[in-house]
């Protein structure tokens, strides 16, 4: 048997055309008309590349000259990845489909090789939950992503930051008008509802499994965006990006009224998927509070009306009355871009928005939603993992058992990725990974050493899954607002010291006093100054950047001990960069002090439910955490009454003490020992019931921290002791005070402007360069 029957027809059908009309009448033909509407209605900066690729497709462009026929020829030798040997019925059956849909044609070997420019990459097959296997191509195996010239807009590809979004428009919502209702509408077919340059498909071809005794290998060729294809994300994402523009842009606009949707009504009339409950019965963290945060009550003053785009799959957050406006909205924006079906179509294609995940209750309004992979309830504000998705942390962990000494690299590889994709929502998770990540480092071979630290990181997992059922993660603890408290630490060979400045929407704990900024400093031992690497000590095993790390720890517990900080931002500087990197990635690449130190930021972190903010301030600025850290012979009056300048006025200080339990931890730290988690989950002292006394500052969103950290370098700073105002540090300034962070924040803007200010199609000198039209 070489094919089944109906492909092999196909197949005779298309070269019989081929030899008939010529290449590009044949793309012609078989595309039809393609996916994009006229576009009229699309008032966007991006119409202009979008028009060019309806009318001509997206360029495929290399840096390198056509393949010789000896390079095709053991492309095809070669043959398909292995993973294709298992789904060759499937493949059958899917390519009749594409085939049908006008999405690809598969061509013998022979005719394939008459084409210009034709390279052969390998394809494979991904199994996938719940759903069909996945065709994709290997275009980097043969060296077409590395050899493709990047034409499309990168910018268009902002779907990295979708989940953070939709979780801060949630919290950002009024709860006056009720809670916030969410849906997906997710588009059929993807990728292949845009269209490649007819000249270009034969660089994109792929070899077709081939069965047994069949006399010539064949060739598929995309007629339209491929899987696998470096270009495809950001092309594809060009359109659908528009789309949620597009649907935003109107929402803001108070007199836009949607046209009714024959789509919206069947989405109304299907109901949601049923609700996951949530529940709140840990004993591994604080009591969640019941008050919300203050800055809050000035985000917003009307309904949210909302949309966003994870590649293909749209999510929509909406409170009433404006459900249907928003869902209407959004389905007329996307036949604005993609056309619906019309009686001109082959009974082949499909509607753009998909009515399998619609019929299922995707697309109908409900306050818990399965999104992006993650469980959200807008009623409880909560984040956590579906089942299937806890148990597969489980089948992770419970694959390398404790006694487990060695594992393969490629094995080693997928568990961190996964770990790392289940711990966006996982407070701490992120600390975690350092002696993980280490083990990469130890072994270049095919063998990855799984030390004791490896698995004490992994047995750090196991406690997090142990808690996932009872302890949903907050979207509060996940969500950076304006910050609740500013402070500055310091460490030196002698001792750490820090200070915090609360604002005055900061509820105090036990008997600490409002609005009183907060000090405390610790002195080393003596055994750590011997230790300290200088120029006297240069065979030293602990730097002067791990105790700046340490300190920054001990600044940490000050707060949650002496304020409440439950689901609060807080900023804690240090003149350190090292540590600044180190407490902002979360995690380090070595079995180092820090790696240590770490891994008790994020348990802490966890156990109080805050969302820690590190910055950077210039040494000469550091004036109180530098003389805490150092002056040990000075009194704290002594030390007040020489610092008093730097203190807000009238305001005068508080001492906090580190308990012994938690320096214990850290000096266990610096030693490179994993100590008990119990160091650092002291429970705080119960909120004083006087609540906030002061006014919030009114939220504004560019300037807030994002919880990503940004790619912009640092700058080159000079320190100054001008840097340190007082004035600002005065309670009810803190929260307005954003604009004085050193370290540039990842941005998270808000969709109201177009993704692109201005695009444009490929020139005709780009299209028409000898190199890159190889």
């Amino acid at each position: 048997m070489t094919t089944s029957k109906e492909l092999g027809e196909l197949i005779t059908r298309d070269v019989e055309l081929l030899s008939r009309v010529g290449w590009r009448s044949f793309v012609k033909h078989r595309r039809g008309r393609g996916d994009f509407s006229s576009l009229d209605n699309v008032n966007h900066p991006a119409r202009r590349l979008l028009m060019n690729l309806k009318h001509r497709g997206a360029p495929v462009k290399f840096t390198t000259p056509p393949w010789t026929t000896e390079q095709i020829d053991k492309a095809i030798r070669r043959g398909p990845h292995k993973s294709c040997n298992e789904y060759i019925d499937f493949l059958d059956e899917e390519f009749i489909d594409m085939i049908r849909k006008g999405q690809w044609v598969i061509l013998p070997a022979s005719v394939a090789k008459t084409l210009v420019g034709l390279r052969v990459s390998p394809p494979g097959v991904v199994p996938q939950r719940d759903r069909r296997p996945r065709w994709i191509c290997d275009y980097t195996w043969s060296g077409v992503n590395l050899e493709t010239i990047r034409l499309a807009p990168k910018e268009a590809m902002q779907f990295g930051n979708c989940l953070d979004r939709v979780l801060r428009e949630i919290l950002l919502a009024d709860p006056n008008y009720g809670p916030v209702f969410l849906n997906k509408t997710d588009l059929s077919d993807g990728f292949y509802r845009e269209c490649l340059n007819p000249d270009d498909i034969p660089k994109l071809g792929v070899i077709y499994p081939s069965r047994q005794g069949q006399e010539e290998p064949f060739i598929a060729l995309p007629l339209v965006l491929p899987m696998g294809w470096a270009e495809s994300p950001p092309y594809f994402c060009a359109a659908t990006e528009t789309v949620a523009d597009l649907a935003n842009s109107r929402l803001q606009d108070p007199s836009h009224v949607p046209e009714e949707h024959h789509l919206d009504d069947v989405a109304h009339a299907t109901p949601a998927e049923n609700a996951v409950p949530t529940t709140h019965a840990s004993t591994s963290a604080v009591s969640v509070p019941t008050e919300r945060d203050p800055c809050l009550q000035h985000s917003s003053n009307k309904p949210l009306q909302y949309v966003d785009i994870f590649v293909d799959d749209f999510v929509s957050a909406a409170q009433r009355p404006f459900l249907r406006r928003v869902r209407r909205t959004l389905l007329r924006a996307i036949d604005d871009v993609f056309r619906p079906n019309d009686h001109l179509d082959s009974e082949h294609r499909r509607d753009p928005v998909s009515m399998k995940k619609l019929l299922k209750g995707d697309c109908s309004w409900s306050t818990v939603k399965l999104i992006l992979g993650w469980i959200v309830d807008t009623v409880n504000m909560t984040i956590q993992l579906p089942p299937h998705r806890v148990e597969r942390l489980w089948e992770i962990l419970d694959s390398i058992p404790r006694r487990q000494k060695r594992t393969s690299v490629k094995k080693w590889h997928k568990v961190l990725g996964e770990l790392r994709s289940m711990a966006i929502a996982l407070p701490g998770s992120r600390n975690m990974f350092g002696r993980l990540q280490n083990a990469l480092q130890l072994d270049a071979s095919s063998r990855i050493a799984l030390n004791k630290g490896v698995h004490q990181a992994l047995d750090d997992f196991r406690w997090i899954a142990k808690d996932l059922t009872d302890r949903p993660t907050r979207i509060q603890e996940i969500v950076p607002l304006l910050p609740g408290a500013e402070g500055d630490h310091d460490a030196s060979g002698a001792g750490a010291g820090g200070v915090w400045f609360p604002s005055d929407t900061l509820v105090p704990r036990g008997d600490w006093k409002a609005n009183v900024p907060v000090v405390w400093r610790i002195e080393w031992p003596d055994w750590v100054r011997e230790r300290l690497v200088s120029s006297d000590n240069p065979n030293g095993d602990i730097t002067n950047s791990d105790l700046e790390c340490a300190g920054g720890l001990i600044q940490l517990e000050a707060l949650a001990q002496t304020f409440d900080i439950r689901e609060r931002t807080v900023v804690s500087k240090g003149d350190n960069l090292n540590t600044t990197f180190w407490e902002r990635k979360g995690s380090t690449t070595t079995d180092s002090v820090p790696a240590y130190l770490l891994r008790l930021f994020g348990l802490h972190q966890r156990f109080h439910r805050y969302v820690p903010r590190f910055d950077y301030i210039p040494g000469k600025s550091n004036l109180l955490a530098d003389a805490f850290s150092r002056d040990f012979h000075l009194s704290w009056p002594e030390l007040h009454s020489q610092l008093a300048h730097l203190f807000p006025q009238n305001t005068g200080y508080q001492v906090w003490t580190p308990p012994p339990q938690l320096i214990s931890g850290i000096l266990s730290a610096l030693q490179r020992k994993q100590c008990a988690r119990a160091s650092v989950l002291v429970e705080p002292a119960t909120p004083s019931p006087t609540g906030t006394s002061g006014k919030s500052s009114v939220m504004t969103w560019a300037s807030t921290p994002f919880s990503k950290p940004s790619a912009t370098k640092f700058p080159s700073f000079k320190s100054s002791s001008s840097l340190f105002v007082p004035e600002t540090l005065q309670p009810t300034k803190i929260q307005s005070g954003l604009e004085r962070l050193k370290i540039t924040y990842g941005v998270l803007h808000r969709r109201t402007s177009p993704w692109v200010k201005q695009t444009r199609g490929p020139t005709q000198r780009e299209a028409s360069t000898s190199v890159s039209s190889a």
